[in-house]
């Protein structure tokens, strides 16, 4: 099955949008929770030393933006991973489908692994999905280059 893939173009717009989020939101690493429950991953020692007001993001904009910017990391990179290669041919597809089975088995094992060791650990969709994003495109690039 053919998949219709974005033009070579889209890795520079999604690479873009990637990092322009990515910066965004990281301005809003005090208002984060951490995977554990009961355990605050806030930069409050950080912000004791250095003295620091509350984000300026985050008073002005709220926690909707830091939301609107996570889908748009998400989406940034799903732009890259569908837009095409300068050379797009069988290959590359075989390639492309072997880094999604493998990054599949991946996911899956470390995610039953966590489950088994951690009971209480909590992971919101938008980690997953960006691990599993993170994980193909560096699969993808290692098959791609040493294959």
């Amino acid at each position: 099955m053919k998949i219709k893939m974005l033009p070579n173009w889209g890795k520079k717009l999604g690479f873009l949008v990637f990092v322009i989020s990515v910066l965004i939101t990281s301005t809003f690493i005090e208002s984060r929770k951490s995977f554990f429950e009961g355990y605050n991953a806030g930069l409050v020692l950080e912000n004791e030393i250095l003295n620091l007001e509350p984000i300026l993001f985050e008073r002005v904009l709220g926690s909707e933006s830091l939301h609107f910017f996570s889908v748009l990391i998400i989406i940034g990179l799903i732009i890259y991973m569908f837009s095409k290669e300068k050379v797009e041919d069988d290959y590359i597809n075989k390639l492309r489908l072997e880094s999604f089975q493998l990054t599949s088995l991946i996911s899956l094992a470390a995610s039953v692994m966590f489950y088994i060791v951690y009971k209480t650990f909590k992971l919101e969709l938008d980690y997953f999905v960006l691990i599993y994003l993170i994980i193909w495109l560096n699969i993808f690039a290692l098959k791609k280059r040493h294959f």
